[in-house]
């Protein structure tokens, strides 16, 4: 799928006249190189970023560098759109015996008692 994103960018930009070099060793190396750099990303987060960096730069053929920049760059303004809930976490105390039976009860949870009073 990495290389079906290429060959549509190389073919809006008519990148090398990208039919004429079809299945040619040169070829076959810029996808290899481009499904290297972007195998560990998802696909949308590709399609996105090829998106992106044709509207940055239309007059641009952009290189898998430019396409993972444009991904990190989605990612981190994610991440500062999104900032960490800093909710305190709830006091946690312990319970004595007899709570601690009662919550057991209430679950109908009861543990077999040894010493023969089962």
């Amino acid at each position: 799928m990495v290389a079906f994103e290429l060959e549509v960018l190389s073919k809006k930009m008519d990148r090398f006249g990208w039919d004429r070099e079809a299945d040619t060793p040169f070829q076959n190396r810029i996808i290899t190189d481009w499904m290297d750099a972007l195998q560990d990303y998802p696909l949308e987060e590709i399609k996105q970023a090829c998106k992106a960096a044709v509207a940055a730069n239309p007059n641009k053929i952009p290189n898998e560098g430019h396409i993972v920049g444009q991904i990190l760059k989605a990612r981190r303004e994610f991440v500062a759109a999104h900032p960490p809930r800093n909710e305190p976490e709830p006091e946690r105390k312990p319970v004595d015996r007899e709570r601690a039976a009662a919550i057991m009860a209430e679950a109908g949870f009861a543990p077999r008692k040894f010493g023969g009073d089962a």
